[in-house]
């Protein structure tokens, strides 16, 4: 009986010492959690992921029968480090791609090698400029 008097006890004051730490002012003016905003930059890729990842069987058939979306926004979209999608290497990477990606819808072109080809200049970037999706883009590869 003497000892679940002790734990009551001292539960309670553990309780209210928790509660004094932190007066409304003081815990009300700090978040415990802050979202992260994707970057333009961030969302144009994933737009560019799933657009290729959706046409990829139609040009391994051989069956892509309209011309494919060209991303120009690549050159203008801002991304989580500005100073890295506004630098001269990461432009330059930029219009690669553009045209690896133009060289797809070009007349008597071997599709599928126009597609690796691109699929290739986004990891060539990516190895320059941002590393951490490269296992999911390395997915859009054509056997």
């Amino acid at each position: 009986m003497k000892n679940k008097a002790f734990y009551t006890i001292a539960s309670l004051v553990f309780a209210i010492i928790l509660l004094s730490n932190c007066d409304e002012k003081k815990c009300a003016a700090q978040p415990k959690y802050t979202m992260a905003v994707d970057s333009e930059l961030t969302l144009l890729m994933r737009d560019m992921y799933t657009y290729y990842d959706s046409i990829k069987v139609d040009i391994s058939n051989g069956t892509l029968a309209k011309d494919i979306q060209i991303f120009q926004e690549v050159h203008k979209a801002v991304a989580t480090s500005p100073e890295k999608s506004s630098s001269e290497l990461y432009q330059a990477m930029a219009t690669i791609y553009v045209q690896s990606a133009e060289r797809i819808n070009s007349p008597n072109v071997n599709q599928k090698m126009a597609f690796n080809l691109m699929v290739d200049n986004c990891i060539n970037c990516h190895k320059q400029m941002c590393p951490g999706p490269m296992v999911r883009i390395k997915k859009l590869y054509l056997e």
